[in-house]
């Protein structure tokens, strides 16, 4: 979807919860670095890399506040769940994200409007584009109301888990991309995890991440049995 008519503009404002001052922010926030290859400049890219700080601020208040007697290791694994890629793909999947983003064909055709990466991305970009236009006490709002003041279901940062495990113990952990399976619309990755070069545990996902996370848990479960 590209925005060019103010019509346009308030259809996406309204499904997403906001009404923009300078409606160049949110051109900007959904516009998928595939559609302005010769100009970066023009794509959602430093709104994203803006947003990530501004979510990261949001959420570590939000924890420090509500979990006031917990330690700075345990703040650290709760902050990772809520910032994680899934947390936020699963945001942008109830705002419809995927459909707003402008993107070349080519990226669209391969599943682009579905990609988590490009979703996740997307709504860090739109929390960046909210903070410069509202300021940060609205983009706390308009966060909290959207993810903090309700229950997702999240799966656990097996990853964190496992490197606390590793520090404690000593270990060095390492992950190794083994295989790429299907097509680059659906592609599966298999990474192996090794602990001080030995091989223990292979996991299978939709990215590398989602793969290492899947490899992690799979040793925390048959080594640790701490999921």
């Amino acid at each position: 979807m590209k925005l060019r008519q103010s019509q346009e503009f308030l259809s996406v404002e309204k499904k997403l919860g906001i009404r923009f001052k300078n409606k160049a922010l949110l051109k900007k926030a959904l516009t998928h670095s595939s559609a302005v290859a010769e100009d970066r400049g023009k794509c959602n890219e430093i709104l994203e890399f803006l947003g990530d700080a501004v979510l990261e601020l949001i959420v570590r208040e939000f924890l420090v506040r509500k979990y006031p007697h917990k330690s700075e290791g345990e703040l650290n694994l709760l902050k990772k769940r809520y910032t994680s890629e899934e947390a936020l793909y699963k945001i942008g999947k109830t705002l419809h994200l995927g459909e707003f983003l402008t993107m070349d064909r080519g990226e669209e055709i391969t599943g682009g409007r579905l990609r988590h990466s490009n979703i996740s991305a997307g709504f860090e970009a739109l929390i960046g584009a909210i903070y410069l236009d509202q300021g940060l006490a609205y983009t706390q709002k308009y966060f909290q109301r959207l993810f903090l003041n309700k229950r997702f279901r999240l799966s656990r940062d097996c990853k964190s888990l496992l490197n606390e495990w590793a520090m404690k113990n000593k270990k060095a952990v390492e992950y190794r991309v083994v295989k790429e399976e299907g097509p680059p619309h659906k592609k599966i990755f298999n990474v192996a995890l090794y602990v001080n070069g030995k091989k223990f545990a292979t996991g299978k996902g939709t990215s590398k991440k989602n793969a290492e996370q899947d490899s992690a848990r799979i040793f925390l479960k048959k080594v640790k049995n701490r999921i």
